[in-house]
């Protein structure tokens, strides 16, 4: 195994940047504002059965557990080390396709940026931007958490918390000037159609509030893990719920759910703020803004993932040139390799009929694949909960929220999305979901496998 360097860099207030700037996505402010005021019930739901408990277990295990790797070493302490093995290779292939998801969302704002709106639904524009942008985080990536984490935190706090605060300030000025181009009676705030049709959207917001556990990654350059890590953890997931609830409410001041697009709403926002207050320039400002966040988050979920798998994990599985670092400590061969895994993924995705529709089969089958390790999370954590000192009856029904959130998660993403019309479409949409996943973890399963093999002989 490679020891990985341990360069304290990290304080409690980076801890709450990077917590938020990788997990707060002011794109799903979009999609949840495109449900209507009726996604703050469903964001108030799903933080009470999975944020709030996967906040608090992330916090108590990052706690007792300061070790390099999160996730994997949390399941590896309390299942072993076969299970914590599969954790890290769901969690680095996972981003395999979430890294498109984001960059899909960064080239369509990058196209109001420069002026051209209409490159936002073009595909050949959006997997042209989508590589030269994932390229330009690897090279970044390469030197090391040290020198990324200014980035992310300049990202954080120009390409996140500040539209979000002129999100805000003009959202109240114009409710109260103007009214609301929503229908906020409270009615509307009450999801209808039942419960079923209401799980796919629930799905994606309990998504947008997954990954608070990824900075653990991070433990061992944190200054005090046991106090900065528990803090920043706790302190960055609050602020991520409280931007999400009230980023939505002023998207619905601003523009119906009807009119609003998924990769796009925000700038939309944006675009009638220019009208109403006489800023012409400032959605096109606020769009570079964006650009430059989801850059940042990238770089976080870029690195987290492979310092777990690459550098925790035990070596005999992969090559070694795979466990490769450079002189900042930065396995940089693994990042390539990753780097051109995900080029394949932009590329053939970008087949699909629309945007939208690429950018939500990217997403859901993120979400197939993130899920899974939460499953080994929730377990390890019940089996934890004698070295927590926790109460077990409390510690068991907040592990339970977990699994049961989950596990709707992953069933009703294989719900086709209503922007594919054709037999042919919804064949590919289901494909990508079922094979993709399927294939993966197979591969994950079969690796360990081998090297058991390798190390008996």
């Amino acid at each position: 195994m490679i020891t990985p360097k341990t360069n304290k860099v990290l304080n409690v207030f980076d801890v709450i940047i990077m917590t938020m700037t990788a997990n707060f996505g002011i794109r799903w402010i979009a999609v949840a504002a495109g449900i209507g005021p009726s996604s703050i019930f469903l964001w108030l739901f799903g933080a009470l059965i999975f944020f709030l408990p996967l906040s608090i277990i992330t916090a108590q295990l990052s706690r007792a557990y300061p070790d390099a790797g999160g996730m994997y070493a949390w399941v590896r302490n309390a299942l072993g080390d076969k299970h914590g093995f599969t954790v890290a290779w769901l969690y680095w292939v996972t981003n395999i396709f979430y890294y498109p998801a984001i960059l899909i969302f960064l080239a369509s704002n990058l196209a109001f940026a420069i002026g051209r709106p209409e490159l936002a639904t073009d595909p050949k524009y959006i997997m042209t931007t989508a590589l030269i942008g994932f390229w330009l985080i690897v090279a970044i990536s390469s030197f090391g958490l040290k020198a990324s984490k200014y980035f992310v935190g300049i990202g954080g706090i120009l390409g996140l918390f500040f539209p979000m605060l002129l999100l805000i300030i003009f959202g109240v000025i114009a409710y109260f000037k103007w009214g609301s181009a929503t229908d906020f009676s409270p009615s509307q705030f009450i999801p209808g159609g039942g419960v079923t049709s209401n799980l796919p959207s629930l799905t994606m917001i309990m998504f947008a509030m997954a990954g608070v556990e990824v900075i653990a990654t991070f433990s061992n350059r944190v200054k005090n893990p046991r106090r900065d890590l528990y803090l920043g953890l706790l302190g960055g997931s609050a602020g991520i719920f409280v931007l999400y609830v009230v980023g939505t409410l002023m998207m619905n001041v601003f523009a119906t759910p009807e009119t609003l697009s998924k990769t796009s709403g925000i700038i939309q926002a944006f675009q009638i703020v220019d009208v109403k207050f006489h800023v012409a320039w400032l959605s096109r400002l606020i769009a570079s803004a964006l650009a430059v966040a989801e850059l940042a988050a990238i770089i976080v979920w870029l690195l987290a993932p492979i310092i777990m798998f690459f550098e925790c994990t035990p070596r005999g599985v992969l090559p070694n040139w795979m466990h490769k670092s450079n002189a900042d400590g930065t396995p940089i061969n693994a990042i390539l390799f990753q780097g051109v895994l995900v080029s394949i993924v932009i590329m053939v995705t970008s087949l699909l009929p629309n945007i939208n529709a690429m950018y939500q089969v990217l997403v859901l089958m993120s979400t197939i694949l993130f899920f899974i390790p939460y499953f080994y999370l929730a377990i390890a954590y019940i089996f934890s909960l004698h070295h927590l000192k926790m109460n077990k009856t409390l510690g068991v029904f907040m592990a339970s929220g977990v699994l049961i959130s989950i596990a709707l998660g992953i069933i009703v993403s294989f719900v086709p999305s209503s922007d594919l019309k054709t037999m042919h479409d919804i064949v590919f949409y289901e494909s990508e979901l079922v094979l993709g996943p399927v294939l993966f973890i197979g591969l994950g399963w079969l690796l360990y496998r081998f090297r058991k093999i390798t190390t008996n002989k």
